[in-house]
């Protein structure tokens, strides 16, 4: 007879018998459930029943966890050697004892099955979990690990030892024998020590959610940077000797020619980490000094590609929403490299993703693939620019086209050409301002009728950082910072206005801001600018329209009111937008 099936215990259930809510308040919890389909957890914390920290024990005890308080406790230092402290703080877990020989890891987050499944291929051993609060975990972590010289550290010392230490200057290197043949470079870059040092930069990598790694070599050191956030940040430091070693595992991992260091090489690999899909772009830069590599990370499932979470306000969603769904016309997203623009343009055609429409884009390179999307990869060493793609494309019968950088004259006026016909485009540029775009295209020599026949919008962006919600200060900004951010004289006046900066905690990795949003100024051409543009007006006179007539706010203005809001510090707006007093 085949044993009973066990049932998983319901999540109220759970948080009733530990006495966080009552029976009244899960019934009315039920039914807002009912009515709005959203998650029973996320609606007990919505109506102030119940603390995150409480459905996250629940959740761990639904899943067969027990709840374990690890606050103060010491773990034997023969159950810490079980998993090193870098795993331990990759997958946010803290081994804690040995059970009937199953090795039991307090985890911060109960959801997470593949955790147990990695572990137990690192480990060798059974592993089951036990649901402890976030915070204990990390602190745990820095207690326990800090008697241990770290993983990183040791490693370190072994790369040192291979390698030594002297620095060579690029002519003795040139001498050396492991350097005249590939077959050496390859067994260097295949050492144990190589490999671990190289795994372990790539992990830190994923854990702190960077987008790039940077290799950097000097005369006199060597370091490695990783970008958070929009800022590099140092995380390790080998030896200038191991320079070579590493650059050589780089390139053996990308299946670059490891023999060739004095022409730049690219490549791209993929590679899958639990459910998620990582794009790995690398690039190579012969300098003075050695090969510098920079390793572009991009994780296709932690792009947000829905508009509603870029941070647009709702006034610039509505208007984002009536252009993009116009049968035909130029919409145009601007700003400096590394601030969003094709996220934005990915989110939009994430709106115009129907089965009625066709959509296809044109791109350099293709970063998100998206379902039931046609893209088109640019290739200018075969002769298909943005041009020469555009061209093709417009024969396929789109009814949406998205261009991923009009860089001349050509590809704008192709541009045009498509909104003419009936088309509606979506491109980028690279402005300081919505208003700067049109002298942009102007300075490009497109026609001013043929900027007034098809565009219709300019959407300027930036990105700043967003304040970490569990340590972020407020305090009261003075006189220069209030003149800096153009705070309006009534909000001055008011004895209870407050801003709110970074502080830093164990949570955001004492950086004091964890993620990114959107700062957004948007200028619709209207006939008022339709006729400015005609007559060559310059971008402060067009800006002083839109924001006088359209009720356009510039990108300093909407980062006042996130600061207002505690969502960024005035320091990340005042460094990513400029000061326009017109």
């Amino acid at each position: 007879m085949a044993p009973p099936i066990k049932t998983m215990r319901q999540l109220g259930e759970i948080l009733v018998e530990q006495g966080v809510i009552t029976p009244l308040q899960l019934d009315e919890a039920l039914q807002r459930q009912r009515l709005t389909g959203d998650l029973l957890g996320r609606i007990l914390v919505a109506l102030g029943h119940a603390e995150e920290q409480d459905i996250i024990l629940a959740l761990g005890m639904q899943q067969g966890m027990e709840p374990v308080d690890i606050a103060g406790q010491n773990v034997p230092q023969d159950i810490i050697n079980l998993i090193s402290a870098d795993v331990a703080r990759f997958y946010n877990v803290m081994p804690i004892r040995i059970e009937d020989g199953d090795l039991i890891v307090a985890m911060a987050d109960p959801l997470n099955i593949q955790t147990l499944d990695d572990l137990r291929q690192i480990t060798g051993m059974n592993v089951r979990g036990a649901i402890s609060n976030p915070d204990d975990v990390i602190a745990s972590w820095k207690k326990n690990y800090s008697m241990e010289s770290g993983s990183v550290s040791k490693m370190l010392e072994e790369l040192t030892e291979m390698v030594g230490t002297e620095e060579l200057s690029l002519e003795e290197l040139g001498q050396q024998e492991i350097l005249s043949d590939a077959d050496n470079l390859v067994e260097l870059a295949q050492q144990p020590e190589v490999i671990k040092i190289v795994n372990l930069i790539f992990l830190t990598a994923l854990q702190k959610r960077a987008s790039d790694i940077h290799f950097e070599v000097y005369e006199e050191d060597f370091r490695v940077r990783i970008r958070v956030d929009g800022v590099l940040h140092e995380i390790v430091h080998p030896p200038k000797a191991a320079c070579i070693a590493l650059v050589s595992r780089i390139k053996v991992i990308c299946s670059m020619d490891i023999g060739e260091r004095r022409m730049p090489q690219d490549a791209r690999i993929e590679l899958k980490i639990g459910d998620s899909f990582i794009d790995v772009r690398v690039a190579t830069l012969p300098t003075l000094y050695g090969e510098c590599v920079v390793m572009r990370i991009l994780d296709r499932t932690a792009i947000k590609i829905d508009l509603d979470t870029l941070g647009l306000t709702p006034q610039t969603m509505k208007k984002v929403l009536n252009i993009i769904n116009k049968p035909n016309g130029i919409m145009l997203v601007t700003g400096p490299t590394g601030c969003g623009k094709t996220t934005t343009l990915y989110a939009c055609l994430n709106v115009l993703n129907t089965p009625e429409v066709k959509i296809i884009t044109t791109e350099d390179p293709v970063e998100l693939q998206i379902e039931r999307l046609v893209q088109c990869q640019v290739q200018e060493s075969v002769g298909l620019t943005f041009a020469a793609c555009l061209r093709a494309i417009l024969r396929q019968d789109p009814d949406i086209v998205m261009v991923g950088e009009i860089r001349d004259l050509e590809t704008a006026q192709i541009a045009v050409e498509a909104s003419l016909t009936g088309h509606f485009v979506l491109s980028t540029l690279h402005t300081n301002s919505a208003a700067e775009t049109i002298t942009r295209l102007l300075d490009m020599d497109v026609e001013p009728f043929l900027i007034t026949a098809s565009l219709e919008a300019v959407l300027a962006q930036r990105l700043v950082r967003v304040l970490c919600r569990q340590c972020r200060e407020k305090y009261r900004p003075d006189a220069d910072e209030l003149d800096e951010l153009c705070v309006p004289p009534a909000w001055r006046k008011d004895p209870n206005f407050n801003l709110y900066r970074a502080k830093g905690c164990a949570a955001c990795d004492y950086i004091g801001y964890s993620g990114r949003i959107g700062l957004y100024e948007m200028m619709q051409v209207d006939e008022t600018v339709r006729e400015m543009i005609l007559n060559r007006a310059m971008a402060h006179e067009l800006r002083r329209y839109a924001r006088k007539k359209q009720g356009m706010l510039i990108l300093r203005e909407e980062g006042l009111l996130k600061c207002a809001q505690g969502i960024t510090s005035p320091a990340e707006v005042i460094a990513k937008t400029d000061r326009y007093d017109d």
